[in-house]
């Protein structure tokens, strides 16, 4: 032990101090369970009227996460875990009704019987909504797509019925989270989150433990989640416990479907872009595997779609352009062939298995992956007065993706315990590589053929190995405690170069991140209930220890209306650079902080109210996030009379710092009941930032700040055929533009031109707003049943401005606005056996 201890110091260069922190967290957080433990049967303490279960789907016996199980006309009751088990204490004796609900189920009603000394354990299945039932302990549906959870900013989401909401191509967890009040997309061309202000990367995005880092396909136009592979959305918008480290903005928790234990299953699916299938095997009754594959067919089959969406991100560039003779010394021939070849893909994997009755095992793998390449053949070119010709190859290679594992042990020591450990793995890979080669040949003379070549490549790799190990304890009624640890191991890498010699930005870093948490759910009365934690955590390049209080409470002015607020201070140890798009470094990149580049900070604070009846919810929130030592990346690229590139020698001096703040209320109507439901959401928000060395310091307009958000979803619903229709408005986006172009003559008489640029961000494009509607149709059999849909986006063709092209060789500036999506119309096809 002690040699193990010495070697750790020594490649860590960790101090005797540092040592000491690490091992109080091992002392204080195992030890804390084991002496309450202790304590409760020191003290005879013994639980009364008990109610207790699992919470499963009725049609594949896979467990309901984070699903209410609650004692009618009182407020007693429980949520289940990732196990789907729930345990209510001190329960009113004698008969009751027990009152199940999950999103996207229907709701149950059960009499049972409590008394004490009662050790009966229920298990409760739950029918989907799209499942007629016949069963008369089955009431009315409430939240079909998405419900706020008792905790601040909390909410909860079920993918099984995204399908009924408008989609472009694809059935999309993320644009579906974008729909929801708080959070943002920039575009069209983006299933990124932007969530109350922050960015995407500020997110923490979990998939069965595994850490994320790159969440889309196609540039960003798809999530690189597929909805079929997933069972359970948990988003935490702000003010998320000590359970969670790492991110400053949000949270977004999945949970990863287990498969039917009992039935082997089968379901395909189609749409314009990729295809589909998921593989539902039993495992001795014990447990079960699931295999999701999806995979897009453009460099296959080419489709309207496909072209449509790649026109967009490209500009509307031709594919192909033939030029003939016209005069002396003019080009006789020229042909420049472009065929894109483009594909995604992504494989989810998940073995589980119930080694005892009181342990489970479960085994979970991802891999997503994109390839474009946009290289030209060849470009032939023939000069008919001196039969020279010309032969030019570009390319044009980008490719990158996540690959991750995790391994998870589930323990339920006693009805009050239980415990996770999670080890998990993820590897995120981006690779972009430019260049072309001109060769140059005269006929007939013998003289040698004349060549020359540019190329940039960049890569960046993410490498992440965590441990975690989670524990819940409920000390009584009143006291939930949570307690755990964690671990994680990263490393990054990424480097530019230019022509093979010119390194841009080389730099490769590691570290770990050792931390622990305590935090304790108190339920002080009937009405007030607060959560009070702390999570620590030892960064190693910056060999410190960052605290993070957090706080919340609910309180109950009456059984329809409860306040809510949130307090907390969150860091971020690892962050996505942006890059200014200078000498094509076109790519965001992963980076891991350090003394220089010091973690982002975040102080979230947060306060609402709701107002809920059995039909209707109405909520209003504020927030307000401090954000310090946010990052930029500018590389200024200069070239010398003999026009060599020249870099700055000290890349550290094009990283910069800044602060900033996201603030803004929150409004909510959402109709939850009956064959017609939906909501209206509208948030008033602002993002603002100051760096020092922009704009002589004046703060600006962050890219994603949105004045005014608007969004109308509807939903219609009958036993065959769903209707739904979504209305988005918002305040157009800031954008930086070029005002004046000037000349000066330099001394050698050559003429030099400069761009004078307006300030940061004080332009905004015109407002944005689109409507989208899709209508779908459910079919069953005896052996199989499935689902035929049409979704159209941006049904009135609505003219949005994504950015604007400027032409300086002509005086005055020539300016074109490049347009987003116009109306797509799409398909989906699915079958399940």
């Amino acid at each position: 032990m002690m040699s193990f201890i010495k070697e750790l110091k020594r490649q860590r260069n960790i101090s005797d101090k540092e040592l000491m922190f690490v091992f109080s967290f091992v002392f204080l957080f195992f030890l804390y369970p084991l002496s309450m433990t202790a304590q409760n049967k020191t003290q005879g303490t013994k639980i009364k009227n008990e109610v207790k279960g699992y919470i499963v789907d009725a049609q594949t016996g896979e467990p309901l996460v984070f699903a209410n199980a609650v004692i009618k006309n009182t407020l007693i009751g429980a949520a289940t875990n990732k196990r789907g088990f729930f345990v209510i204490l001190d329960a009113p004796a004698g008969k009751n009704i027990l009152v199940v609900s999950y999103i996207g189920y229907r709701t149950k009603e059960i009499e049972i019987e409590i008394k004490d000394g009662k050790d009966e354990e229920l298990k409760i299945k739950l029918e989907s909504q799209d499942i007629q039932s016949k069963e008369i302990n089955v009431v009315a549906d409430h939240y079909k797509f998405w419900k706020t959870a008792d905790e601040v900013s909390q909410i909860t989401i079920s993918p099984i019925t995204l399908s009924k909401l408008p989609n472009l191509g694809e059935k999309d967890i993320f644009r579906s989270l974008q729909l929801l009040p708080g959070i943002s997309s920039l575009n069209d061309g983006s299933s990124g989150l932007y969530v109350r202000g922050g960015t995407p990367d500020q997110n923490l995005i979990l998939l069965d433990g595994i850490t994320v880092y790159h969440v889309d396909h196609f540039f960003g136009f798809f999530s690189a989640f597929n909805s079929d592979a997933i069972k359970d959305v948990q988003l935490y918008k702000g003010g998320f416990d000590a359970r969670f480290g790492g991110r400053v903005s949000s949270v977004v928790d999945l949970t990863g479907k287990t498969g039917d234990m009992e039935k082997f299953r089968l379901s395909l699916g189609a749409n314009l872009l990729s295809v589909n299938g998921v593989v539902e095997i039993p495992l001795f009754e014990k447990g079960s595997v699931l295999i999701s594959a999806r995979r897009s067919y453009a460099d296959i089959i080419n489709s309207g779609f496909y072209d449509q969406i790649y026109g967009f991100l490209t500009g509307g560039e031709t594919t192909q352009s033939n030029v003939t003779q016209r005069g002396p010394g003019r080009f006789g021939e020229q042909e420049n062939m472009v065929t894109p070849s483009f594909y995604f893909y992504d494989l989810n994997v998940k073995a589980s298995y119930k080694l005892a009755d009181k342990d489970f095992l479960s085994f979970s793998i991802y891999n997503g992956k994109d390839y474009l390449d946009q290289s030209q053949n060849s470009q032939q070119v023939t000069l008919r007065n001196n039969s020279t010709s010309a032969t030019r190859t570009n390319k044009d290679l980008t490719d990158w993706g996540n690959l991750g594992g995790s391994l998870k042990w589930t323990r339920q020591w006693s009805d009050l315990w239980f415990s996770d450990l999670t080890m998990s793995y993820s590897n995120y890979l981006s690779k972009n590589e430019t260049g072309s080669q001109f060769d140059q040949n005269v006929q007939n003379t013998g003289a040698a053929a004349v060549g020359s070549s540019t190329n940039s490549v960049q890569n960046n790799e993410v490498k992440d190995m965590t441990i975690k190990f989670d524990n819940e304890f409920l000390l009584s009624k009143d006291h939930n405690t949570s307690f755990g640890l964690w671990f994680s191991d990263l490393s990054t890498n990424y480097i530019f170069t230019v022509n093979d010699t010119l390194s841009i930005l080389n730099r490769s870093q590691k570290g770990f991140q050792f931390a622990g948490y305590l935090q304790d759910k108190w339920k002080i009365s009937e009405l007030l209930e607060f959560k009070f934690g702390l999570r620590q955590t030892y960064f190693s390049p910056t060999k410190k220890i960052y605290l993070e209080p957090r706080t919340s409470f609910q309180y109950k002015l009456s059984d329809l209306i409860k306040i809510k607020g949130a307090w907390g201070i969150y860091n971020q140890y690892i962050n996505q650079i942006t890059h200014e798009n200078v000498l094509e470094g076109s790519r965001d990149f992963w980076l891991i902080s350090s003394d220089e580049l010091k973690p982002i900070s975040s102080t979230h604070y947060i306060l609402g109210a709701e107002f809920e009846t059995s039909d209707y919810l109405f909520s209003i929130e504020g927030y307000y996030k401090k954000l310090d030592n946010l990052l930029e990346y500018s590389q200024r690229i200069v070239r010398s009379q003999g026009n060599r590139l020249i870099s700055s020698s000290n890349y550290e001096s094009n990283f910069y710092q800044g602060e900033g703040f996201s603030e803004g209320l929150e409004f909510l109507i959402q109709k939850k009941f009956g064959n017609f439901n939906g909501w209206i959401c509208y948030t008033l928000g602002k993002v603002e930032y100051t760096f020092p060395d922009f704009d002589d310091g004046n703060p600006f307009p962050a890219k994603q700040d949105k004045t005014n958000e608007v969004k109308v979803i509807g939903s219609y619903e009958t036993s065959d055929w769903n209707f739904s229709a979504s209305w988005v408005y918002s305040t157009g986006l800031p954008y930086t533009a070029p005002e004046s172009q000037y000349f000066i003559t330099l001394l050698n008489g050559e003429t030099q031109s400069y761009i004078h640029v307006s300030d940061k961000n004080i332009y905004r494009f015109p407002d944005y707003h689109r409507l989208d509607v899709s209508a779908s149709y459910k079919f069953r059999n005896r052996s199989f049943d499935g689902e035929l849909g049409l979704s159209v986006f941006n049904l009135y063709n609505r003219n949005n401005i994504w950015y604007k092209k400027y032409d300086l060789t002509v005086s005055p500036i020539e300016v074109t606005n490049v347009s987003m999506l116009g109306i797509i119309p799409t398909i989906f096809f699915k079958v399940n056996f």
